[in-house]
C-alpha cells in the first residue's frame, strides 16, 4: 500500500524543482516542536506508519510537524500548543471530522486541510463548508502536500500562542484571571468577584480544567462528580455543562468548554486578562 508518494526521484528531472535541505541529523525528534526551525503543522491521522512518514518528509522542509494519532491527542495539542496548519484526516480512527470542523474552529484559526480517500464530491463540499481550508486525496504527492501547505500559510495571518502566551523569551505581564478555588469551592472572575455555581456546576467545572484540552467522557465526569456509573440517556452531565454555559456567557461568549461529539467535552482554558 502506497502512504505517501513523495517523489523522491522527480527533483532532478525538473529544472525549477527546488532541490531538498540536508536530512535532519539522526536522533532528533521529527514530530516534535522542540526546535522553532519553521512553521508548526500538526499531522492528525490514525495511520501511525502514514504518521511517520509525513512528519519525516516535512521536517526535512523546513516545516515543524508535530504528530497526533487519536482525535483527543488532536485536541490536546490544539489547545496547549501553537500550531499553524492542521493536515487532519476525515476518518480519524472512530471519529468523522467533518461534522467536527465548527467546533475545531473554536479552538484554532489555523488553516485545516482534510486528508481523504473518499472521492465522493459531496464530502468535499461540505468539508470546506464547515471550515476545511483544503481537501487532499490519499494518496498525496509530498510534493503537492508541502506546496498546498506554504500556499496556505503565505495567506495565512500569524497565529497567536494558544491561550495567549506570548513568545519565548518576552515574560507575560503578571495578572490575574479565572480562578477556580477548590478549597472555597468558588469561581472568581479576574476581577475578584465570584460567579455563583452549584455544587454539580463546580464540581464539573473542576473536573473538566483538571485536564485541559483533554476530552472528558461523561462515563469520567459521573462517576467522579456524581458518584455513579453512566448510563445511556443519563444527561447530568449535559445539564451541568449547560447551566455552566449560561452562567459563563456573558463574560465568556462561546464559553471555555467544548463539546466533542460522541466523546465528551474538552475544557479550552479561560481567556487571559
Amino acid at each position: 500500500m502506497v502512504l505517501l508518494d513523495i517523489d523522491t526521484g522527480l527533483q532532478g528531472h525538473h529544472p525549477h524543482a527546488e532541490a531538498a535541505p540536508a536530512a535532519i541529523p539522526s536522533g532528533l525528534p521529527h514530530c516534535a516542536n522542540d526546535t522553532p526551525f519553521g512553521p508548526v503543522v500538526m499531522v492528525a491521522d490514525d495511520e501511525t506508519e502514514l504518521t511517520d512518514e509525513l512528519c519525516d518528509y516535512l521536517g526535512r522542509y523546513g516545516i515543524q510537524p508535530i504528530a497526533a494519532n487519536t482525535f483527543a491527542d488532536a485536541i490536546k495539542i490544539l489547545t496547549t500548543r501553537h500550531v499553524d496548519a492542521i493536515l487532519l484526516d476525515q476518518r480519524f480512527g472512530p471519529v468523522d471530522t467533518l461534522p467536527l470542523l465548527p467546533t475545531l474552529r473554536m479552538v484554532t484559526q489555523a488553516p485545516i486541510l482534510i486528508h481523504t480517500g473518499n472521492r465522493d464530491e459531496t464530502d468535499k463540499v461540505l468539508g470546506l463548508e464547515l471550515g476545511a481550508d483544503d481537501v487532499l486525496l490519499k494518496p498525496v504527492s509530498g510534493r503537492e502536500l508541502l506546496a498546498r501547505l506554504r500556499a496556505r500559510l503565505r495567506h495565512t495571518p500569524p497565529q497567536l500562542p494558544v491561550n495567549g502566551q506570548q513568545s519565548a523569551g518576552i515574560p507575560a505581564p503578571p495578572a490575574a484571571g479565572w480562578r477556580i478555588l477548590a478549597t472555597e469551592r468558588r469561581l472568581h472572575r479576574p476581577d475578584g468577584t465570584a460567579l455563583r455555581l452549584t455544587t454539580a456546576e463546580f464540581d464539573t467545572l473542576a473536573a473538566l480544567a483538571a485536564k485541559p484540552g483533554e476530552v472528558c467522557s461523561r462515563e469520567q465526569v459521573t462517576r467522579q462528580v456524581f458518584r455513579r456509573s453512566w448510563r445511556p440517556g443519563d444527561r447530568a452531565v449535559d445539564n451541568a455543562v449547560l447551566h455552566l454555559r449560561q452562567k459563563l456567557a456573558d463574560d465568556l461568549g462561546d464559553g471555555c468548554i467544548v463539546t466533542v461529539r460522541q466523546m465528551g467535552y474538552v475544557f479550552t482554558g479561560f481567556p487571559k486578562p
